[in-house]
């Protein structure tokens, strides 16, 4: 009697499909989706998490061959998804300002609302969290894609400058300059947004 897919280690698995049981890959898919959507949807725009999840998968796919065994399988498939959703940033990184106009209509008002002084009183004393969120997701939106993945691995996932090398394939000093100079230029954006 086969065993049940999830009591099947995923090296395992790894070796049925690299011996040609294409149909396992199904397994690793069923076992991993959720957890590689979340990193993807914390990385891209909604309108592009579906394909890039899909790349994610295709590109483990075809590099399972090159699959060592050194580090974790999910360790190694969350350094092919964060390093997925930094090219499509890159792709899709164009250097012409987001504009507030680019807001949703029922944001633009409460966003401009919030660049008011009383708002930048709100926003200092953090009482609503949602909106300081959303000003934060504009001014990263104004980083290059190199710095806004960097902000969002070490700063707001919590990696370390070590994890986050791996996981981009950098050097940890490049990583170290990068975090400095980005939390650096982060900072004045936030700063020119509330004086606005």
């Amino acid at each position: 009697m086969p065993s049940s897919p999830h009591k099947i280690n995923d090296s395992d698995i790894i070796h049925r499909i690299i011996g040609g049981d294409v149909n396992a890959f199904e397994i690793l898919l069923h076992r991993y989706r959720k957890y590689v959507f979340t990193i993807v949807q914390r990385h891209v725009p909604e309108a592009s998490i579906e394909d890039t999840a899909q790349d994610v998968f295709i590109k483990v796919y075809k590099a399972l061959p090159g699959f060592d065994n050194r580090s974790s399988f999910k360790h190694w498939m969350t350094s092919i998804t964060i390093r997925t959703c930094y090219d499509l940033l890159r792709k899709k990184y164009r250097s012409k300002e987001i504009t507030i106009s680019s807001l949703a209509d029922n944001d633009q008002e409460a966003f401009e609302k919030k660049l008011s002084e009383q708002a930048k009183t709100d926003y200092d004393r953090n009482h609503n969290l949602n909106k300081t969120k959303e000003m934060l997701a504009w001014a990263l939106a104004r980083l290059s894609p190199e710095n806004k993945m960097l902000i969002e691995l070490i700063y707001l996932e919590g990696y370390s400058n070590k994890e986050a090398a791996e996981l981009l394939g950098w050097s940890v000093a490049n990583v170290k300059i990068r975090s400095f100079r980005s939390r650096k230029q982060l900072n004045t954006i936030l700063k020119q947004l509330i004086k606005a």
